[in-house]
């Protein structure tokens, strides 16, 4: 080997140094990186789990209910209270609750069990399950598709302290 190819090896193995230092660098920026980012959620998890992330301090009031359809229990789906902001109802939540065998439901508002006070716009949605053997077919709806939109659902309660047996109830026609 001459003396211009060893030069021209050494210029190429100090590059290659250089370039393993400044990867180095990089993987050690970015794991701290990686570090202080998990932390956060380590500790925002924390913090949720103590002062909860529900209903930002508003009283829940336990919501129960059944819908029926034609007088038959509605087995599948979900109902969904909105709040009513022309009548009042400021909350950023959303009460969710999903219907089981006997057509009852529970709502949940973030994480806990209950919606806070104030009128709302209800929408039931309930869809047959999804053919796998036809997966991009449109779902068939068990109910008329205008109760899953509030503007036509025609459906809306207030959530009240004390409420009468069956406030929460709905009665459909298909």
């Amino acid at each position: 080997m001459n003396r211009s190819q060893r030069r021209l090896q050494r210029q190429v193995m100090t590059q290659h140094n250089v370039d393993q230092t400044q990867r180095c660098v990089m993987l050690k920026h970015n794991l701290h990186a990686w570090l202080r980012i998990s932390r956060v959620a380590f500790w925002g998890m924390i913090c949720t789990g103590f002062f909860g992330c529900g209903a930002s301090g508003e009283k829940l009031t336990a919501v129960v209910g059944k819908v029926t359809v034609d007088g038959a229990p509605l087995t599948t789906g979900s109902v969904t209270f909105h709040p009513d902001s022309q009548k009042g109802n400021s909350t950023p939540h959303i009460p969710v609750g999903l219907l089981d065998g006997q057509g009852s439901y529970k709502l949940i508002s973030a994480t806990k069990e209950g919606a806070p006070l104030g009128w709302y716009k209800v929408t039931v949605s309930a869809q047959e399950p999804i053919d796998p053997k036809n997966p991009y077919a449109p779902p068939k709806h068990l109910i008329s598709p205008k109760f899953s939109d509030t503007s036509t659902s025609g459906l809306e309660v207030e959530v009240v302290a004390s409420p009468p047996a069956g406030a929460y109830d709905f009665t459909l026609a298909k």
